[in-house]
């Protein structure tokens, strides 16, 4: 599954739902019917009936959500989809949840942690390796030299004192 967007609060009265936007292009929800979200050991399928942009969010209203209370037992989850159903990206760039998890090697063979968050700044996304030190690990091909999916693995190449610190 697929994490395509977070569910923050309620909108109105009416059960529309506010949500953060986890996609390259929020017309993505436009064009989905159905999402998921986790429910304990399951998931429960929301059908879309509508959504619209509001700012850097999202309103989307739900069929199964009639009231914003309804909403609101939902804040903080995540919507997901089904892999299949992610369009396919450029080669060289990849979904976050392809990156997390990875293995963080240098280029020397060092193994430095996995990749544990990726903090988005606007310009390029950072990597938060955790392992024997919390690291900073920019992405930027003059940093990251091979990414291999199968293998869960990252080459970096650090730049000066990166590893320092």
């Amino acid at each position: 599954m697929v994490v395509i967007g977070k569910i923050l609060t309620s909108w109105g009265v009416r059960g529309e739902a506010k949500v953060l936007p986890l996609t390259f292009s929020n017309e993505r929800f436009g064009q989905l019917q159905q999402v998921k979200i986790r429910v304990g050991e399951g998931y429960r399928v929301l059908t879309i009936e509508h959504y619209r942009e509001a700012g850097r969010f999202v309103i989307i209203k739900f069929k199964e959500f009639a009231t914003a209370e309804e909403v609101k037992q939902y804040s903080g989850k995540e919507l997901l989809i089904p892999e299949e159903l992610s369009p396919p990206l450029p080669e060289g760039v990849y979904y976050h949840y392809q990156i997390l998890g990875l293995e963080v090697y240098t280029d020397e063979g060092e193994f430095l942690g996995k990749i544990t968050n990726i903090i988005e700044t606007g310009g390029n996304d950072v990597y938060v390796v955790s392992g024997h030190k919390e690291i900073l690990v920019p992405a930027i091909e003059e940093v990251v030299k091979k990414i291999d999916l199968e293998a869960k693995r990252m080459i970096i190449h650090p730049m000066k004192g990166m590893l320092d610190l």
